[in-house]
């Protein structure tokens, strides 16, 4: 097993230290809003977009991510990544709303990096583990935007809101700092191939690229239409408050840990995929069908929501591993699924509020999440075929 050697172990250390890097920054953004808003003078539309920016460079530099990994090695890149991520905590909290802009662009296009790469080094550098080390990366992943927004607060009391920003620049700096170490593990692991355009077509016309990506788009929507909108939703359909919508939405973000580890915990009982992405589609399913039919019982639904989101990224990125034919096949379908899957999934809270507010209400909301719910169900069986692509 490549992580029982030292270089193996090593690597391991630097992939989840890595993923700790690709969602706290985001998430800690939310507890300080009001705080930056005041001192820079931010409009709402500006405000959205310190979290909004991230997930649209998740889309859009998706390709780019994976043609830098090619050209330069994905140990390189993931290193050069963190360095720049830590740098961008720092320009970020400067004076300025442009220049906070411009950090939190950067702190997208960083993390794109290692949202594609990541899954080509595990693909390569852990062979037949490389499932059970993806689930617990996505953990990683889940944990750290849980961290981020579980502390920015109480860091911001003492250091105020610059403070508590920046700070999410030192775990970057400790995870290059291992990167560097483990950056040759992992282009041994996964070694740079030459260019290949012509291989590079097939990937958009295979079908199960195509359900791999829609799992990704699938899972993304309803992730962040649920994550935008839950405080609201429950106030509207359960009279919560706003403290209370808060703690909802805290147990919806920490109980993503638990899922995240569900699927390799699976996986490692049942190698087959199908019955997992059923499964994951249904922890979905039930949440959506529960705040329609019976939103008094909202914590249920906060729990099993909660666990639906940590599977479900999980599951896109497992699949991503275990469909592709190598760790280039891998590198160019996570970039294809994040290409499409983060952009249809930045649109889903657009469109929810948007149809919430045209219909005065959240039954159409809800049932157009229902939809896509069962949808994720249809698509994830077709992903789950036993077809390596790339």
């Amino acid at each position: 097993m490549p992580a029982a050697s030292p270089g193996g172990r090593l690597l391991l250390a630097a992939v989840l230290l890595t993923a700790l890097n690709l969602r706290g920054a985001i998430a800690a953004v939310g507890p300080v809003l009001d705080d930056v808003r005041a001192a820079l003078g931010l409009s709402a539309a500006a405000a959205g977009l310190l979290t909004t920016l991230p997930v649209l460079c998740f889309a859009l530099l998706a390709p780019a991510s994976a043609a830098v990994g090619r050209r330069v090695g994905a140990g390189a890149a993931v290193l050069g990544s963190l360095v720049l991520l830590a740098v961008a905590q720092g320009l970020r909290v400067l004076d300025g709303a442009p220049v906070l802009l411009a950090g939190t662009f950067l702190t997208g296009a960083a993390m794109t990096v290692g949202n594609v790469l990541l899954p080509a080094v595990v693909k390569a550098g852990f062979g037949r583990r490389a499932g059970t080390v993806t689930g617990l990366y996505t953990a990683a992943l889940v944990a750290g935007a849980a961290a981020g927004a579980a502390f920015t607060a109480p860091l911001a009391a003492v250091l105020g809101w610059r403070g508590a920003l920046a700070a999410e620049g030192v775990l970057a700096v400790v995870a290059a700092v291992v990167w560097a170490a483990a950056a040759r593990h992992a282009d041994a692991a996964a070694p740079v191939p030459a260019a290949r355009s012509a291989r590079a077509r097939p990937l958009w016309r295979s079908p199960v690229a195509w359900a791999v990506t829609a799992v990704q788009a699938l899972h993304s929507t309803l992730y962040f239409s649920l994550t935008a909108w839950l405080p609201t939703l429950l106030a509207a359909r359960a009279g919560t408050d706003a403290a209370t919508g808060s703690v909802a939405a805290s147990v919806y973000q920490v109980l993503g840990i638990a899922g995240s580890l569900l699927v390799p915990a699976v996986l490692a009982r049942r190698p087959g995929q199908a019955g997992l992405a059923l499964g994951v589609a249904a922890l979905w399913v039930v949440p959506v069908a529960g705040l329609l039919a019976a939103p008094g019982v909202w914590p249920a639904w906060a729990v099993v929501g909660g666990l639906a989101q940590g599977a479900g990224i999980a599951l896109a990125v497992t699949l991503v591993v275990l469909r592709a034919a190598d760790a280039d096949a891998a590198a160019r379908l996570s970039g294809m699924s994040q290409l499409v899957g983060y952009g249809v999934g930045a649109l889903g809270p657009v469109v929810v509020g948007a149809l919430s507010e045209a219909t005065g209400g959240w039954t159409a909301p809800l049932l157009l999440l229902l939809a896509v719910g069962l949808g994720l169900a249809a698509a994830g069986v077709v992903a789950a075929r036993p077809v390596r692509v790339g």
